[in-house]
């Protein structure tokens, strides 16, 4: 699933493509991709494109007359740029078609499609309305932090996944994120001293500009089809040795989510289930 170092890049790649371009048209070829019905699709057509972005894991295309077209990719979505006198496959959820000859698509592959895309006349309507602060942001602060986490009987990595308090994490960098602050994912938020939570706080906005600029290393100006994760320390790499100590990586079921940690490192005494390694 994209997050947010993903759609950030996507959003950069983009922009200078698309920002200044008027939509001809647009069509949903999936019946569950539009969520919203007011304002109407048609209402896309003839409305310039003024900036991409991104809020969370939602990527955004701000139109003209304060309108916005807000876009989850879900866990196997990506966007497609290209000539519009490519026929549409049944991969593809979602077509915007421009007036330079291209489209903007959102391709699925496989089933269920559950890409999803909501059509807004305000960014403080749902889904948007419910998410967190902005890690990279200004207001992101320690004292802010230190406010959504401390004394929560949560362990700390779902605190870190929960959109409602920070916006934008996912499965995979909450690994990253805990290995930098070198805390274990089975912490319970309540357990952390102010130098851990001092210490999780920094990590957090660290880690995901090193992704960012790791994905962009790698990806220069194209748009890809699969999450560029080549470069991540713990996640996806159980059973590998730890880039730091050279234990091998250990891996757990957590709430149905693969939780890639180093067991010396980050201080894993004990964890539910086997560690599985490759």
């Amino acid at each position: 699933m994209p997050e947010l170092p993903d759609l950030e890049i996507i959003a950069a790649v983009l922009a200078p493509r698309v920002v200044g371009r008027t939509i001809r048209g647009a069509e949903a070829l999936h019946p569950a991709f539009l969520q919203s019905t007011e304002p109407p699709l048609a209402e896309l057509g003839g409305r310039g494109i003024t900036g991409v972005g991104r809020r969370g894991k939602y990527l955004l295309f701000h139109l003209s007359d304060g309108l916005h077209l807000a876009v989850h990719l879900m866990r196997a979505g990506w966007i497609w740029h290209g000539a519009s006198r490519y026929d549409a496959t049944k991969s593809t959820v979602f077509r915007m078609e421009l007036d330079d000859g291209n489209d903007i698509r959102v391709i699925e592959p496989g089933f269920p499609k559950l890409s999803r895309g909501w059509l807004l006349d305000s960014l403080d309507k749902e889904p948007l309305a419910g998410l967190g602060v902005e890690p990279l942001s200004d207001g992101f602060t320690l004292e802010r932090f230190v406010g959504l986490v401390a004394g929560k009987r949560r362990q700390i990595k779902k605190v870190l996944v929960d959109q409602r308090l920070i916006a934008g994490i996912g499965n995979a960098y909450a690994d990253e994120i805990l290995f930098a602050a070198r805390l274990s994912p089975f912490r319970y938020a309540h357990t952390l001293d102010e130098g851990e939570l001092a210490r999780l706080w920094r990590a957090i906005p660290e880690v995901l500009r090193w992704a960012i600029d790791e994905i962009r290393s790698r990806v220069g100006e194209g748009l890809y089809q699969e999450e560029e994760r080549s470069f991540l320390r713990v996640h996806g790499r159980a059973g590998k040795p730890c880039p730091e100590c050279g234990t091998p990586i250990g891996e757990v079921l957590l709430c149905g989510q693969r939780t890639d940690f180093c067991p010396r490192c980050q201080h894993v005494d004990e964890f539910p289930g086997r560690t599985r390694r490759s």
